[in-house]
């Protein structure tokens, strides 16, 4: 993923959140299909609002889990692409 400028997100509409243990359960609006991302993938979603980039994202997780950018920038990058990519996301710049 090569948009570190652009905004990641938000949410598609429709998408149901509900919140158990520190796990994120989300249920497609479409296909009724759930995903349920742990704790690290719910972090990232909860920061994917279509306010950050995906560097202020990848700023944003490296401060909270104290890494640096460059070691969690390529996990991030692949969370926020499944999260497109299984249309729970709104596409970049989208």
């Amino acid at each position: 993923m090569d948009d570190a400028g652009a905004r990641v997100g938000p949410a598609v509409h429709g998408v149901v959140e509900t919140e158990v243990d520190e796990s994120i359960a989300l249920l497609h609006p479409d296909s009724s299909q759930v995903y349920v991302l742990n704790a690290t993938a719910a972090d990232v979603w909860r920061l994917s609002d279509g306010e950050l980039t995906l560097d202020g994202v990848v700023a944003a997780l490296a401060v909270a889990y104290g890494a640096t950018p460059e070691s969690i920038r390529a996990e991030v990058a692949a969370t926020v692409g499944r999260l497109r990519d299984d249309g729970l996301l709104m596409p970049a710049g989208g």
